[in-house]
């Protein structure tokens, strides 16, 4: 009678990251207020513009997912 085992013969690798440190929310805010000021108001507008459709789009989705 034979007997099978199972071995891996590839070693498993974890992800995780040694030091990995993560920004705060106050280093977040600065980053972006330093790239929202190279702004000009025409981009401004757009952008938030682009946003708000995009939270809509998002809402009916979710609505939409929660009446199926």
């Amino acid at each position: 009678m034979m007997t099978l085992t199972n071995q891996n013969s590839v070693s498993e690798r974890t992800s995780v990251t040694q030091n990995e440190t993560f920004p705060s929310d106050t280093e977040i805010s600065r980053r972006v207020m330093r790239i929202r000021s190279g702004w000009s108001d025409g981009e401004k507008v757009r952008r938030r513009r682009e946003a708000q459709e995009r939270f809509a789009d998002l809402l009916d989705k979710l609505v939409g997912d929660t009446a199926a």
